[in-house]
């Protein structure tokens, strides 16, 4: 006769299972549907996806879909929050080892965002495409994503490039416009199936950066 007391079973309340919580478990199980969405919203879209095949990736069934996400669109916000979030940690990684030099600095930033398009396009499709046109709210989620994205480039921007204070510019409105350029070359060149080299993509993308800071600078030098 067993043990009872060696084995870690749900009791009546479901508070165990396995020697972990029933929130662990939940917490689980979230993450799994997350991954499953990176995976078949990147693959299908957002309109080819279904509760069903979601379920079949994250290998649960839809009770514990239902469990964490109201319906499919509520599980690509989460997915979309995730993407963006792991995207802007590693280009500030990127940039806070990168070397002194200013352009160097917001190269290896560049390349790192201009990596992640390219050696995931599933990640692409989500962040640059797929995200329009989807609802009101997913719409809100893109429009305050991107305003926090601004506001982190600034800060960056701030301390990578230096624009003089009378350079008759604000940074404000400089970041929005290399966020704006930033993001429409990343959804040309995967809409155009990286038809251009990485490099080149780069380069291009930090040229409009560097021509930024000089006419600041110019700016700030004129009497």
């Amino acid at each position: 006769m067993s043990n009872a007391s060696s084995s870690s079973p749900a009791d009546g309340n479901g508070r165990a299972y396995g020697g972990r919580s029933l929130d662990e478990r939940r917490s689980r199980r979230r993450a799994q549907f997350i991954d499953a969405g990176i995976a078949v919203y990147g693959r299908d879209g957002f309109r080819g996806a279904t509760v069903k095949s979601l379920c079949r990736a994250a290998g649960l069934t839809e009770r514990y879909f239902y469990e964490s996400f109201a319906n499919s669109e509520a599980l690509f916000a989460e997915v979309y929050r995730t993407l963006v979030q792991r995207l802007e940690e590693n280009v500030v990684a990127a940039i806070d080892n990168a070397p002194s030099d200013a352009e160097a600095t917001a190269r290896a930033g560049l390349r790192v965002f201009f990596e992640t398009m390219y050696h995931q396009p599933g990640t692409a499709r989500i962040l640059l495409i797929e995200i329009f046109g989807i609802s009101g709210e997913i719409d809100r989620l893109y429009r305050e994503t991107t305003q926090n994205f601004t506001r982190t480039l600034q800060a960056l921007v701030s301390n990578i490039f230096v624009l003089g204070e009378d350079s008759g510019t604000d940074a404000g409105v400089l970041s929005t416009g290399l966020v704006g350029s930033t993001i429409h070359i990343a959804m040309y060149w995967t809409l155009n199936r990286y038809s251009e080299p990485l490099d080149v993509i780069v380069e291009s993308s930090l040229a409009l950066y560097v021509a930024m800071a000089r006419q600041a600078d110019q700016g700030s030098a004129r009497p």
